[in-house]
């Protein structure tokens, strides 16, 4: 029950640090694209919408990122909500990066990115086993 409750917590603040340094800090165009922000401060509209879509993905992982922090206080109840951040994270995010570096992005940061992904993923999976490990009565093999 404590594995699955502490990645919901730990998942949650990291979503939540994705939510302010995508969503207000604007990060990812301070670092990797700093000409959008002048360009849609000089008011390119092919640049303000990327920085909104931008601002609108930091809001999803900020949602995603409260609902586990909230749910991590029933962690047995909220074992579809793990399984929806799993999920996302394997489309979202590793199907996303190899999309991404397919079109000839920079591949150093979308494979970082794929190995952040794949910990969420597999300490995830791991979480919900031990979870339902310790939840089985004793002696049912499921």
């Amino acid at each position: 029950m404590k594995k699955l409750q502490w990645w919901m917590r730990i998942v949650g603040v990291f979503y939540l640090l994705l939510f302010l340094s995508s969503a207000i800090v604007k990060l990812p165009f301070r670092t990797l694209f700093d000409s959008v922000l002048a360009q849609a401060a000089a008011g390119d509209r092919v640049a303000m919408m990327l920085i909104d879509t931008w601002v609108m993905f930091g809001l999803e992982v900020g949602v995603i990122g409260a609902a586990l922090l909230i749910a991590s206080r029933i962690p047995g109840s909220a074992r579809v909500l793990v399984w929806t951040v799993l999920g996302l994270e394997l489309v979202r995010g590793i199907i996303d990066d190899i999309y991404m570096i397919a079109r000839g992005y920079e591949v150093t940061v979308y494979v970082v990115w794929i190995i952040i992904h794949t910990v969420i993923i597999i300490t995830g999976v791991m979480a919900l086993r031990a979870h339902r490990s310790a939840t089985e009565p004793a002696g049912q093999v499921t």
